[in-house]
């Protein structure tokens, strides 16, 4: 039976979460202990950002990398958790009866590698613009989740939906008190006044923010670095590079881009670096400046820039956010509670509004909206 104390301490851990991202880790680590499993994750989406682990327990028994670049999409346990109805822990039985998940791809491609066979699930938040769903992963010697283990999710559950709103808040608070700065650090790309040398005289705000999350670039005695030593001398190139030439007859040069690698399953950040006019420099000190832009980063537009630029109704704009998250058509009509008939002939004005005429150029042209730095 699970004792008391071990709830408690995984509800300690859980409130803290929400302020402290490392605390995620630790709050599944314990789940794994107390549950006596392989491994929790938590998954994530939302209409700016693909189905992907954003946390997990410690060990690297799930391959998260693999998980994000090639299973999250064709989840076999997506539509079934968006269609469950009720607000309680389902196993994987419950969403794919009759060994289903022996079947699919995710299972024999990844599971069973790692001697993983049973999956218990917390659905957290499901709706239109989000998914939020913890998994615990068991493997054959394990097997189901006993009745105690069960009886301990369905009290933490509620708990979990908690904490996740308070992270959800909390991200939304940040934004607010962020659009305080945007008259100076108006721009969502990373942006960096350097010197040739890489000593950063000036960064807007999504630069700190970049640091903060960054795995690739750090800053160590005011001078901008890679992370991982074997890039430096590529960095300091592409400093010099863009920063020449330095004379009065200063001519536009094409910029200098990089690609700057980070830890396995995060693709590379892409660096552009252009240099200065003399006018400028011997204004600011500066000798070039450089943008940095991470491709797996959210694209953010709020709902108004839909309505004013294509002139969608709240609806449409609710489907359009949901094909965004990933979401099937009968996935957006069983969360909006409408027929997929609606929210076909939904997809069909939208492309009407837009002058697309296939989906995945709708797709396509969400992305190029105008970006904001908004949470979600």
């Amino acid at each position: 039976m699970v004792s008391l104390e071990a709830f408690s301490e995984l509800l300690q851990v859980l409130y803290s979460a929400p302020l402290q991202q490392e605390q995620w880790q630790h709050f599944l680590d314990l789940l794994s202990k107390h549950t006596d499993s392989k491994s929790s994750v938590l998954l994530c989406a939302n209409s700016r950002s693909a189905l992907s682990i954003s946390a997990a327990s410690g060990g690297g028994v799930v391959d998260q990398a693999a998980y994000n670049q090639k299973y999250a999409a064709r989840d076999p346990f997506r539509a079934p958790i968006v269609r469950c109805s009720c607000a309680s822990v389902v196993q994987d039985e419950d969403l794919l009866p009759n060994q289903g998940l022996l079947q699919t791809d995710l299972y024999r491609n990844l599971l069973a590698p790692a001697g993983l066979r049973y999956t218990t699930h917390l659905p957290i938040a499901i709706s239109i613009r989000r998914l939020e769903c913890v998994t615990i992963v068991r493997s054959h010697d394990q097997g189901p989740m006993g009745d105690d283990c069960n009886r301990l999710l369905n009290l933490l559950l509620p708990h979990v939906q908690k904490a996740l709103e308070i992270r959800y808040v909390l991200g939304v608070a940040q934004h607010r008190l962020a659009g305080a700065e945007a008259m100076v650090d108006a721009s969502a790309t990373a942006t960096f006044l350097l010197t040739r040398q890489g000593r950063i005289l000036h960064r807007n705000a999504a630069a700190e923010c970049l640091l903060r999350q960054s795995n690739a670039l750090t800053i160590r005695d005011g001078i901008l670095t890679p992370s991982q030593s074997r890039f430096r001398e590529q960095l300091r190139r592409l400093f010099h590079a863009a920063a020449s030439p330095a004379s009065h007859h200063w001519r536009a040069t094409p910029a200098q881009a990089l690609s700057l690698p980070r830890s396995a399953g995060s693709h590379p950040l892409q660096l552009l670096a252009s240099p200065l006019p003399p006018v400028h420099r011997s204004r600011s000190d500066a000798d070039l400046v450089l943008l940095v832009t991470d491709p797996e980063k959210p694209v953010a537009f709020p709902d108004s820039v839909l309505r004013a630029l294509y002139r969608l109704t709240p609806a449409q704009t609710d489907v359009a956010n949901g094909m965004l998250t990933g979401y099937s058509l009968d996935d957006i009509a069983f969360l909006r509670k409408v027929s997929v008939g609606t929210v076909r002939q939904q997809v069909k004005s939208i492309l009407s509004k837009t002058g697309t005429t296939r989906q995945i150029d709708l797709i396509r042209l969400l992305m190029t909206l105008p970006q904001s730095a908004a949470a979600k």
